[in-house]
């Protein structure tokens, strides 16, 4: 299915020497997001529902937005194993992280022999709709911290409306946009933070940041671990887009369980590409957002699904 014809193309060309941004706020990348039916990455055949997907549904979808180029490398490249890890989030009984837009990721390599790596990844992330609340929250590492990383993105998802227990998806296709500011670090297996007043001792402005959208937080509130979830990241190369613009996909697999390796519990195809400065080319910007409606029709694809945050989210 195509979305811009006509029009539509005659204001994409003058679009062409334009830029969209954000005056004063810097976003470091943008990430478009689909999930897919996960059923079709079961046990044995991993390996060929990769290959099928990326040959038979995302190359021609590729080739209608991006061009023949990126078709082109994406279909003699495919997509390798790139990441191997365990994944766990940490929330009190109550929600206090999830409830008011936070989330605590715990990240462990594994090795070839699918043994954990002795450190561990910490990320601290806050998500809202609102990108200046997002742009003017602090989670800065403290001094000293590990191998640092602070960033602030956009992550560009489906346009669904969850109604109870179902999602209803829009159509015509549409797309939401949440915005986050995360800070990444590395630390020793023994300290990971285990109650909301630990959090704080690994970022400093912790306190004031969750304070400024909860009314009244127990900061000696424990932090209890979700399951632990068996993830493979495959990824492209990096593609053109437009203008000088590349992007790269991502299709991330999870398993409830560290020694699942049958039934998948979610999957998920995405892109991402970084901005100039917080700068992105309008065609860019248009051929990205193309891409993303023309995905929400593929056969794999599921709109509707609940998101890797939806999953390990609060209970209704």
């Amino acid at each position: 299915m195509r979305y811009a014809s006509g029009p539509a193309i005659v204001a994409l060309v003058a679009l062409m020497s334009t830029t969209a941004v954000g005056k004063g706020i810097d976003l470091d990348s943008r990430e478009y997001k689909l999930m897919l039916v996960e059923e079709h990455f079961v046990g044995e055949a991993l390996q060929g529902g990769v290959d099928l997907f990326i040959r038979d549904q995302l190359v021609p979808a590729v080739r209608t937005s991006f061009g023949g180029k990126a078709a082109d490398e994406l279909t003699e490249k495919g997509v390798e194993l790139d990441e191997r890890r365990i994944v766990r989030f940490w929330d009190t009984e109550t929600c206090a992280l999830n409830g008011h837009g936070f989330a605590l990721r715990e990240r462990v390599d594994l090795d070839a022999d699918d043994r954990p790596v002795s450190e561990r990844e910490i990320t601290l992330k806050y998500r809202s709709p609102d990108l200046f609340l997002v742009a003017g929250t602090r989670l800065d590492a403290r001094a000293g911290a590990d191998d640092p990383d602070t960033k602030l993105e956009e992550d560009v998802g489906a346009l669904a409306v969850r109604v109870a227990t179902e999602a209803i998806v829009a159509m015509p296709r549409s797309t939401r946009s949440q915005f986050s500011r995360s800070t990444k670090q590395t630390v020793d297996p023994d300290a990971v933070p285990t109650s909301l007043g630990e959090v704080e001792e690994f970022y400093p402005h912790f306190t004031n940041a969750l304070r400024l959208v909860a009314d009244d937080v127990d900061m000696s509130e424990r932090l209890v671990p979700s399951p632990e979830y068996r993830e493979l990241v495959y990824e492209s190369s990096n593609l053109d887009v437009a203008a000088g613009t590349k992007a790269k996909f991502a299709l991330t697999i999870w398993y409830e369980g560290a020694d699942n390796r049958d039934m998948p519990t979610l999957a998920e195809i995405s892109f991402s590409y970084d901005t100039n400065d917080g700068a992105v080319p309008a065609e860019v910007a248009f051929r990205a957002r193309d891409l993303l409606l023309e995905m929400q029709d593929l056969k794999w694809a599921d709109p509707a699904a609940p998101t890797k945050t939806a999953l390990v989210g609060c209970p209704d």
